[in-house]
């Protein structure tokens, strides 16, 4: 439990910096108001599956993570109305729209990510990569396959093509 009379030092000090998670408000989410995120007990999840798959079962849902988010990036970077930002080093995907004649804001890539969304297959997030309005992927679900590879570039393909015909 914390008490203070400073919560704007507090926030700036706490706070979690990322352009995924949003901007903290007049009125944060308590995530931006303590030095760490355990308040759901995080880690009891990774010790269950540990204990259940093994360092070994770990090191290959990590290995299979990161190679379906090189396929991913692969597929990126031949699609037109997409750019790679950076290289696919471990499992984040980071790319952006490439829309001609259109600036990419990040309202703009905002607006697409809740079209996207609304599909209802896949769940990707804004970011910033040096300074350029863009789409993170980060594949750490031990469930995902490379079919969930195919379903998130239909779903993009699709997104990005009902978005022109409007």
């Amino acid at each position: 439990m914390q008490f203070t009379r400073h919560q704007n030092l507090q926030l700036e000090v706490f706070q979690n910096n990322a352009a995924y998670l949003g901007i903290p408000t007049e009125n944060p989410d308590f995530v931006h108001l303590t030095p760490e995120n355990s308040r759901r007990l995080r880690a009891l999840p990774a010790w269950f599956s540990l204990m259940a798959y093994g360092a070994a079962g770990y090191r290959d849902i990590i290995e299979r993570n990161c190679e379906l988010a090189q396929l991913l990036g692969d597929k990126i970077q031949n699609l037109i109305d997409f750019k790679l930002l950076a290289p696919v080093r471990l499992n984040v995907v980071c790319f952006t729209l490439n829309l001609e004649n259109q600036e990419i804001t990040l309202e703009l890539v905002k607006i697409f990510l809740a079209k996207l969304r609304e599909q209802g297959h896949v769940f990707l997030t804004p970011t910033v990569y040096k300074g350029i309005p863009a789409i993170r992927a980060a594949i750490s679900n031990w469930r995902t396959e490379q079919v969930d590879i195919e379903i998130t570039v239909k779903s993009l393909l699709e997104t990005i093509s009902a978005g022109k015909n409007c």
